[in-house]
């Protein structure tokens, strides 16, 4: 598999606008690798499925990692959106601020009976981007340090230290787990605080109670499926049809912002494993071999979290600080989500 893995990382490396690695000759060669990196990575058993309660098969596991990855995506296109459409101010790096956006989003977002937690989800998307970082020091891929996007690595950790800094009372052994240093983590509340009040602002003023006047045509956020054709495309369409999760957000988007315009999430075919916004469209484009990554990275991970289960899993409460709570006068959590 690490042949595999060498050939599908050998030429020189450029940034997607998803931030995920692609080479320059994957547009002709995706899906015959993307097909010999899922099938050389065989799936265990579920006897050998990750020792803990959180997980209860490989299966299950594989199915949150694709969807956690998937919402946290959409949800940083949509801050892309969010920024394009109705312009708030934005101090820094346009990507960075869609990340903290996503991470502070997922967190808001209510979760439904049977579903996973907040911490379950994020740890999933971090430990995703901290795989990505991994492979790319074990093929010794020269860092894109010149690019939009920060780094996997610095990604992994600005989840960590958001998820714990939202709590630190209640989620002090992720410090450890996520191996936070203490110098970071000591400044997390804080961190959170901050994008917290960010998030509450653009909830406020961007909402459709905030503007002057009233608009003749609210835009309207729709999803659309193109087939998914690729190696086992059919059951990782299945979750992600039956999850809801684009469904959610696009009603969340129409139903929070005043958008000037109609906006698509389009699950399709394309050459890389990327997903972006495309403004010229007017549309979320997330493509299928995106779908594939997170499926490879959530086997590679089965296998690096049943070797080391109780150093990798973020065990934590999921209560949130009292202090962190929106007023009950003001708005609920979930009248604040996204």
């Amino acid at each position: 598999m690490r042949l595999v893995l060498g050939i599908f990382m050998f030429f020189k490396s450029s940034r997607n606008l998803s931030g995920r690695r692609a080479d320059g000759f994957f547009a002709i060669s995706t899906f015959i690798i993307s097909a010999i990196l899922v099938a050389s990575t065989v799936p265990l058993n579920a006897k050998d499925a990750v020792n803990s309660s959180v997980y209860y098969s490989q299966e299950q596991y594989e199915r949150l990692f694709i969807l956690s990855n998937t919402e946290f995506t959409l949800l940083h296109e949509i801050a892309h959106v969010l920024i394009w459409e109705l312009k708030p101010p934005v101090f820094g790096s346009e990507e960075d601020a869609a990340d903290t956006i996503a991470v502070m989003a997922q967190m808001m977002l209510p979760v439904k009976a049977g579903e996973h937690s907040e911490i379950e989800k994020l740890q999933a998307v971090a430990d995703g981007w901290k795989l990505e970082w991994q492979l790319v020091q074990e093929e010794e891929i020269d860092n894109a340090y010149w690019d939009l996007h920060s780094l996997e690595i610095q990604r992994y950790y600005n989840i960590a230290c958001l998820v714990y800094g939202a709590d630190p009372a209640n989620r002090a052994e992720i410090v450890q787990a996520a191996e936070l240093p203490t110098d970071r983590a000591e400044s997390c509340h804080e961190e959170y605080a901050l994008a917290k009040r960010a998030m509450d602002w653009l909830l406020t003023k961007l909402s459709p109670e905030s503007t002057d006047g009233p608009r003749t045509k609210r835009g309207i956020t729709t999803v659309q499926y193109a087939r998914n054709n690729t190696l086992e495309g059919e059951k990782i369409d299945k979750w992600l049809r039956e999850s809801g999760i684009a469904e959610r957000l696009a009603e969340a988007m129409t139903r929070r912002f005043d958008l000037p315009r109609d906006i698509v999430i389009s699950f399709e075919s394309c050459p890389f494993p990327n997903a972006a916004w495309n403004a010229e469209l007017a549309k979320i484009q997330f493509c299928h071999s995106l779908l594939n990554r997170f499926l490879y990275l959530a086997r590679e991970l089965s296998r690096e979290r049943n070797v080391s289960v109780d150093k990798t899993i973020w065990h934590a409460s999921t209560n949130i600080d009292p202090t962190n709570v929106v007023d009950s006068g003001s708005r609920s959590v979930e009248q604040s989500a996204p």
